[in-house]
Order: C-alpha cells, then structure tokens, then sequence
C-alpha cells in the first residue's frame, strides 16, 4: 500500500511538473508572452475543428513518437530548427497571414517559438497554453 501510494505521488508530481528553467531563461519566456497571446486547449480544438487555424508542433521527435495534436493542418517543426526550416517547412503550404497556434510539451519552447514566428513576420501566432500535457489531460484527440 505504501508504494502504492508513493507511485501515485511521483506520477502526479511528473504529470505536473514545471521545466527547470534558469532565471534568465524564465525571464525570456515572460517577456514573450508579453508580445504573444496564449490559448487554452478547448478554444484550440474549436479552431482545429473548423479548419481556422495551422497547428504548429515544435517538440522533438522523439516526443513525436508519443502523439501529437490531431489536425488536419499540423507541421512537425523541432524548435531548434524553427528559423532555419520555417520557409520550406510552412510557406510552402501556408501565409505568414494564415492563424497559427504552437506548441510543446509544456509551454515555454512554445512561448519564444511564437515569439520568434512573430519576428519572422507571421501576423496571427499564439502558442498552447501548458502544451500537449494540456491537451492530453482533457482527452482531446491525438495522432500516434
């Protein structure tokens, strides 16, 4: 019983868990989210459904592998690569005016990639607020 009870505490400690950002890295974040407005996972799955809006996934692919959002209009775009791949992986297929929402895993890669689309010249870029955990949670539909 007793690790049973550990386990739950360590799963739920995981499930909810925040990055180890350093100071600066955090400030950075809060910065952009003062340029880039967030959306919560339900308003995103209404815009998917209506097919209003390009879903961006900037996690690796090793988390990939995992799931991801399921969208019609989804672009698998690390976000270390973001501002080298933007132009073959998204203009050939969307406009810099079209509706994009990003994400990660948990929020913060999402942030600064929505940031960095904006100073790209990308009009409409928000990210996911607490990312594909988010997502996940609520039983929303994902792609394996």
């Amino acid at each position: 019983m007793k690790r049973v009870l550990s386990l739950l505490v360590l799963a739920a400690t995981v499930s909810f868990a925040q990055p180890m950002l350093s100071p600066e890295v955090s400030a950075m974040v809060t910065e952009a989210k003062k340029e880039v407005n967030g959306i919560n996972a339900e308003n995103l799955s209404k815009q998917i459904d209506e097919g209003k809006v390009v879903v961006i996934d900037v996690r690796d692919p090793n988390e990939w592998e995992q799931g991801t959002i399921k969208s019609d209009k989804l672009v698998k775009l690390s976000r270390g690569f973001l501002e080298v791949k933007y132009p073959k992986a998204i203009l050939e297929k969307y406009s810099k005016d079209d509706n994009f929402v990003v994400y990660c895993g948990i929020e913060p890669r999402s942030v600064l990639a929505a940031q960095t689309m904006k100073k790209l010249g990308f009009k409409n870029v928000s990210y996911l607020e607490a990312g594909f955990k988010s997502w996940e949670g609520k039983g929303l539909p994902i792609s394996k």
